[in-house]
């Protein structure tokens, strides 16, 4: 019998998945700004009554809710919801595009990083359309210690007290081997600074 023969790194192929952010969908994210995130149970009322499968209906370890559209939604004191992700298919660690087959989500195969922060631009501007233009939009030099060679965007929008990110960081799954681009809101005090370019990745946990 006959072995198979090595992987290459002809066999790996780049893909960015998605799930859409709709600009009905991007409001109702946006009405979730006013609730007060260090209360996770408010908070999990909140996102029931939008209609989101909860623990017990979820298919990830790790997830707090699945959204009606499919997004994977995480952290207790936040909304962690990534919205694209940026990886490799191919070869003996990640042989299978798992992401394309997510319900609610697509890929697109040989897709690069422009790909990837088109799908930043979108969401950006679904929630200028509801919240006006950003009071921050920064990117990454890819330089820093913080975000190695990735040059990544932030978007960051504040009401109520709380503070609304689009942007990009290292997909935790992963071993942060790829990328992934969040909606990320959490509580930020009045008059506390948001973060620089550089320190946002570090902003964007949960």
């Amino acid at each position: 019998m006959s072995e198979s023969p090595p992987h290459t790194d002809d066999d790996i192929r780049s893909y960015v998945a998605s799930c859409p952010i709709t600009p009905e969908f991007a409001r109702r994210i946006v009405g979730l700004m006013d609730l007060p995130w260090d209360d996770p149970e408010v908070a999990d009322r909140a996102m029931l009554g939008l209609g989101w499968r909860d623990e017990g209906e979820v298919p990830m370890d790790e997830c707090r809710f699945v959204t009606d559209l499919g997004h994977f939604v995480h952290g207790d004191y936040c909304l962690y919801m990534p919205f694209a992700h940026f990886y490799d298919v191919g070869g003996e660690l990640w042989p299978e595009d798992g992401w394309g087959r997510e319900p609610g989500w697509s890929s697109r195969k040989d897709a690069d990083r422009a790909d990837f922060d088109a799908c930043v631009g979108g969401a950006v501007d679904r929630f200028a359309e509801v919240l006006g233009p950003p009071e921050a939009d920064v990117r990454t030099e890819g330089t820093t210690l913080s975000t190695g060679p990735y040059s990544w965007r932030y978007a960051a929008w504040r009401r109520s007290g709380n503070v609304l990110v689009v942007g990009q960081t290292l997909e935790p799954f992963s071993y942060h081997q790829d990328e992934e681009a969040v909606v990320f809101i959490r509580d930020l005090p009045e008059g506390t600074p948001l973060p620089d370019a550089a320190a946002f990745p570090g902003f964007l946990t949960w």
